[in-house]
Parts: structure tokens; C-alpha cells; sequence
């Protein structure tokens, strides 16, 4: 690559979905990146959503047409390039009666959401509006092969066995899964990376790093004094910075900006999700997600997570301070247990029940306090600050399912202000490890041939390619490709220490928080162990990440830190 682009750097702030994204997207223009993260990969409001990829069926009510359109078209767009991670998802939609709801669905459409609240009804939407909403929803999705909506009556058989007696009716339609959106996104940086030796543009992710804009334009990127990332840092004079923090956008513009900051960009809602472990719940929930409404009227998520596991989600609470002080408190834990229970009264959940639980700040559109957390848009805004000395943007709200075109659009409105060229765009490139059907088997088959090799059981070998395949894709028979023999195991997790040593080397993980919470997923087993956590802490002392003479205190504080941010108790 030659010219203007390759003589350009751009910096983006945030390495969540949106920053990781956006990053790949000006890759494909030859344009170097640096982007920079204060803590690690995708660990922000990108790991505390309702894990999604979803045309947004509620949105149609607030009238926004062009962002369901979109996410229906990023919906089969993600699918089809990231199979391995995104999957389609059943969805079950109970129905109390057949009228309620048109009056305050035609009443928020005008806007008048207050006035929609007072009409809505204790029994909620009635099959009538769910029927008028879900045949939009199949139009706006018109040509994308998915499965058109269909209505039912409750109990019969293959779907979620909610309350017949206070449901008797459903909508069923299709949206998709990702979960493991932290995956996701590490698997676009490592894209991004391959990109730029495609391209002969310059690449760096700096996690566990600051950045700071001085008054001579050049910007000083340097690693936060309570980490290992070793001494110094890097200076650059970026062409463009892009900040792309998500709840932290305003906090990011007050280190950025040389006088007083704009007025508030960022008006998040807090959103709190809890796991359960509840056999006979899962059993009745079966593999399909049930979408419903909370006795307030607020949406409700109730989804599989695993073979194991049911997810439940989500609040949304207006929230101000720091966006990493946010805990899913004791009332929403109670609140959505309550909702769970009037769907599923056969299996009321326990608070015993709950395993985890996870919270964020949605980055929402501040729209003062007038508005409704329901109604802000959760449509996508690039922000121009004309007041920088270096040209600078913040990105404002945005979804999972929206994160591919929201970084599109950003692309082309960045290179295009800098005077270079769109050479390429993500749309039909599938992530790294992209697999399914025959691939994905031959994968694991190899995976799992290259474990036996180093001396697995055919049994633990299978079950730990596929928990690879699951996490890795096709990548999955590069993860253990040079397994010594008899192969160690992270403790009850099929998986091998050599992942450890994967994620560090080629996924930039740095900490025992990076390796078990965005890289291999093992803080959502709910079988975790400290033995699991000491196997992890070991390979990583090998790897020179961790001191041997700190290992206990490592250890120590990682599990008090699970204690403390998701109520998660370690064996």
C-alpha cells in the first residue's frame, strides 16, 4: 500500500466491539491504527449484554424502521460470516390475550410514550399486535431466507413450557445468539491484524494503556502503572482520533479536549443479567429463547446458555458515575427472578439458584430527564468534535448486531473527511475462525485427533474439541497443534493449558482476568474451581505474564473480584 493512506495513522480509543470493529473496517483502506484500551479487549458494555443479534422487534413501536432494517440485514450478514459464534435462535413470545396493546403501540408511535405506559394494560400485548409486529418484522427481512413468523397456542409440543394458563396463545419467530461476544471481538482484532499484513498498513493494540492528547498534537499512549506491560510507552500524531469507549465516551473527551467539555454526550441505563442454574428450568425453557413482558411491561429475556444454563436479562435503569462501579443490585435480582417465576411458575428460579450475575451501562444518547430509558434510540451516532486540535469523533450508542455497519459508516465518514479513498469493505469477509457444518466437523476432528495424540482418552479428547471448536472455530486444531505428550488439562474443563498460552501469544491476554473472562469463557462455568483458576495462573507464570513469588495474591484477588463484580462464588 502506497500514498496518503499508508502515510496515515488513526487512532482509536476502545478496544469493545464498536473500537475492535472500526479498527478492521480502516484497515481494509490501508490506513494504520493503533487502538487503545485502558483495561482489556471487549471488557465494557460489549461482555454485559443481553448477548443478541437481533433485528430489535420492540424498536418498531418507537417507529424506528431503518434500524430494524438494518439489523435484519446485519443479522444474516453475521451468520453467515461468523457461524462458529453466531447462531439462529428460536424465540417464544407469550400472549395473554388477543386486543391489548394496539392503543399504546399507535400512541408510541406518535411519540407519546408517558401516555402509552397508561394504556398498556395488565394483560400486555395481545396476539392481534404481536401478530401486526412480527409481520412487519418478516417484510423489513424480506430476501434474507430466514423463517417467516408463525402463531400458536401454547403447550404444544417442543416449545418453552411457559404458564398456558396465563399464556395461552404465542408468536414464534427467529433472531440468533452470540454468546460469546467477548470472542467476537477478539477475533476481529485478530483479523484487523492479519489486514495490515495484507495490506503492508501498521497495526498495534495497546490493552492496559492510557492515552493522552497534548497541546502539541501529539498524542502519548503509555501502560497504567498497576500492570506488567513493561515500562515507557509510545508517541504518535495521529491524523484522526476515534473514541469509541462506549460509557466512558465523556470521561475519554475530558482527556482529550484542550478547554471545557461539550455537554454530555453519553445518558446510559444500567442493565443487569443473572444465571441460573436450575435444571428443572432449563428443562422447560428446552433450546429455544422466550421473550416476554415483566409485570411493569419492560422486556424480558429468558435464554438457553449452554447445555447448562439459562440467562436472564435484562434492567434499565438510568445510571450515573463511573460505568465500572455499576452491580446488578438485590431489588433487580429480585425483579427478574419475579418475571421468571410468572412465566415459569412450575419452576419458580431460587435466588440460590443464581450462579452469576452481570452488569453494565448501556452508552445511550443523553436525552436529559424527560425520556424514557425505553424510548432512547439504540440507533448508532457519529459524533464530530469540531473543538479538538486533532480531528476527533465519538462514537454514541449502538448494538452487537449493528457493530459491522456501524463501523462501515464511521469508516467512510473519517477517511472521507481525511481526503482517502474506501478501498474495501468488511461485508462478505467471514471473522478468522468462521465454520460450520462440514467445517466445523472436520475441525473438531482434528482438534480432537491432535489431543488424543498427546495422550487424551478418546472421551476427553472429543469433549475438549469440541469446547475448542466452540470458543475457536476452525483455529481450533491451531490451538493444539504442538501439545506435548500427556497434555495437562485445566482442572474439570476439557480444555488444555496449551489455550493458556494460545491466548497469550496470539490474542493479547496479559492477566488471569483477560485468559478466563474474555478468552476462554471460563468465568460463565458454573463449575469453575480454584484449582482450574491455579492451572490457568501457572501456564501464565510461564509465560512470564504473572511472578511466581505473586501467584497466591494474584489468585487471591482475581477470585475476590469475581465475588465482588458478579456475585460468583469459586469452589
Amino acid at each position: 500500500m502506497t500514498g496518503r493512506a499508508a502515510e496515515t495513522t488513526i487512532v482509536v480509543c476502545g478496544a469493545g466491539i464498536n473500537g475492535a470493529a472500526l479498527a478492521r473496517e480502516l484497515l481494509l483502506s490501508g490506513v494504520s491504527v493503533i487502538v487503545v484500551d485502558t483495561h482489556d479487549i471487549a471488557c465494557g458494555a460489549t461482555a454485559w449484554s443481553t448477548r443478541l443479534v437481533h433485528g430489535g422487534l420492540r424498536y418498531l413501536e418507537y417507529g424506528e424502521i431503518g434500524l430494524v432494517r438494518e439489523s435484519l440485514v446485519e443479522r444474516g450478514r453475521l451468520v453467515r460470516l461468523a457461524p462458529h459464534l453466531v447462531k439462529r435462535l428460536e424465540f417464544y413470545l407469550p400472549v395473554a390475550g388477543r386486543l391489548g396493546g394496539l392503543a399504546a403501540a399507535a400512541t408510541r408511535l406518535l411519540g407519546l410514550e408517558s401516555l402509552a405506559r397508561a394504556w398498556r394494560g395488565e394483560r400486555g400485548r395481545g396476539s392481534w399486535a404481536i401478530a401486526v409486529g412480527l409481520t412487519l418484522y418478516d417484510l423489513l427481512a424480506a430476501g434474507s431466507g430466514w423463517p417467516r413468523h408463525r402463531m400458536s397456542r401454547a403447550g404444544r409440543p417442543g416449545q418453552p413450557a411457559v404458564d398456558a394458563a396465563r399464556y395461552p396463545l404465542a408468536g414464534i419467530y427467529s433472531d440468533a445468539q452470540m454468546l460469546f461476544p467477548e470472542r467476537f471481538t477478539v477475533e476481529l482484532l485478530v483479523d484487523a491484524q492479519r489486514i495490515a499484513r495484507e495490506t503492508g498498513a501498521r497495526f498495534s493494540l495497546l490493552t492496559h494503556h492510557a492515552a493522552r492528547l497534548r497541546p502539541d498534537r501529539t498524542l502519548q499512549i503509555a501502560p497504567l502503572a498497576d500492570t506488567r506491560q513493561g515500562e515507557g510507552g509510545i508517541e504518535v500524531e495521529p491524523a484522526a482520533i476515534i473514541n469509541a469507549t462506549g460509557a466512558w465516551v465523556d470521561r475519554t473527551l475530558a482527556g482529550m479536549l484542550p478547554s471545557e467539555p461539550p455537554p454530555p454526550l453519553i445518558g446510559g441505563t444500567k442493565g443487569s443479567h443473572l444465571l441460573l442454574r436450575s435444571p428443572a428450568l432449563r428443562s422447560l425453557l428446552g433450546d429455544d429463547g422466550v421473550y416476554a413482558e415483566a409485570a411493569d411491561g419492560r422486556p424480558v429475556f429468558v435464554l438457553p446458555f449452554g447445555e447448562r444454563l439459562v440467562l436472564v436479562g435484562t434492567t434499565d435503569i438510568p445510571f450515573t458515575g463511573d460505568p465500572a462501579s455499576a452491580r446488578a443490585d438485590e431489588a433487580e435480582i429480585e425483579y427478574l427472578l419475579g418475571a421468571v417465576a410468572r412465566l415459569f411458575p412450575a419452576a419458580p428460579p431460587q435466588r440460590a439458584e443464581v450462579t452469576q450475575h452481570y452488569c453494565g451501562v448501556r452508552p445511550l444518547p443523553a436525552v436529559g430527564a424527560a425520556g424514557a430509558p425505553a424510548a432512547i434510540t439504540r440507533r448508532h451516532l457519529l459524533v464530530r468534535q469540531r473543538e479538538s486540535i486533532v480531528p476527533c469523533w465519538s462514537i454514541v450508542g449502538g448494538k452487537l448486531t449493528t457493530c459491522r455497519s456501524l463501523a462501515e459508516t464511521a469508516a467512510r465518514e473519517v477517511l472521507g473527511a481525511l481526503g482517502i479513498p474506501v478501498l474495501a469493505t468488511s461485508r462478505d469477509r467471514p471473522l478468522p475462525g468462521a465454520c460450520a457444518g462440514p467445517s466445523s466437523a472436520a475441525a473438531e476432528q482434528l482438534a480432537c485427533d491432535r489431543l488424543a495424540a498427546a495422550g487424551l482418552s478418546a472421551d476427553t479428547a472429543r469433549a475438549g474439541a469440541q469446547r475448542l471448536v466452540g470458543l475457536f472455530g476452525s483455529r481450533a486444531p491451531d490451538v493444539c497443534a504442538d501439545l506435548e505428550p500427556h497434555a495437562a488439562l485445566i482442572a474439570e474443563t476439557g480444555l488444555p493449558v496449551a489455550a493458556v498460552r494460545w491466548c497469550v501469544r496470539e490474542e493479547w491476554a496479559a492477566s488471569l482476568e483477560d485468559v478466563i473472562e474474555r478468552r476462554l469463557m471460563l468465568s460463565f462455568d458454573d463449575r469453575l474451581t480454584r484449582k482450574a483458576i491455579a492451572d490457568v495462573a501457572q501456564a501464565l507464570v510461564q509465560e512470564g505474564v504473572l511472578r511466581p513469588e505473586g501467584l497466591a495474591a494474584d489468585m487471591d484477588g482475581f477470585i475476590r473480584h469475581l465475588r465482588d463484580r458478579y456475585g460468583k462464588d469459586v469452589r
